[in-house]
């Protein structure tokens, strides 16, 4: 289903399987590299070894309702930082999920997870490469840490967790204001 083609009245068409392949072509082991810090050829011998070059795909950076299907049709999903202080957003709507998660071991990630909601792997090629293997075996970890993950994300992260904390921020920021009135012109 890759090419363009021509309807019976002269239509030009391009299957979307065309068009994926065409939008994902930058999206190579280098340009991960880039991202990761994990060289092109270890991204390529890992996917290799590990049986699943055929079904890596490497999207880079994506709309977030694309990102969110892409997010439902995976087995596995990874978070392969090796460096920095701030939680992807990315890990939210992973956590909400359903699917395993592997993330690197460095702050961005343990500032939120854990081991009970995660795969936390070294930041290394064969770190990654030991959670991938761990998410995708159904007999291990993987899907009761999707399912805590799950958990998490609806107790602490969900919209109605974040009205009731804001709710409550609210509450104590108008506690405050009503506290003792002072008149400001008297001594």
């Amino acid at each position: 289903l890759l090419g363009e083609f021509r309807m019976k009245d002269g239509t030009a068409v391009t299957p979307s399987f065309q068009l994926l392949q065409e939008r994902l072509k930058d999206y190579t082991p280098e340009w991960a590299e880039g991202v990761t810090g994990i060289p092109a050829e270890t991204i390529r011998r890992l996917a290799y070894e590990m049986g699943v070059s055929h079904a890596v795909e490497l999207t880079g950076q994506v709309p977030q309702q694309q990102a969110q299907a892409y997010t439902q049709g995976a087995d596995v999903l990874v978070s392969p930082r090796v460096k920095g202080t701030n939680t992807p957003l990315k890990v939210y709507e992973q956590l909400a999920s359903g699917n395993p998660l592997v993330a690197t071991t460095i702050y961005s990630h343990t500032q939120v997870l854990d081991d009970r909601v995660a795969i936390l792997v070294d930041p290394s090629p064969e770190g990654l490469a030991r959670g991938i293997r761990e998410a995708l075996d159904l007999k291990g970890r993987g899907p009761q840490v999707a399912a805590n993950a799950k958990r998490l994300y609806a107790m602490k992260y969900a919209r109605p967790a974040y009205e009731a904390k804001m709710r409550a921020v609210l509450d104590i920021l108008q506690d405050n204001h009503r506290g003792p009135q002072k008149d400001a012109f008297r001594n």
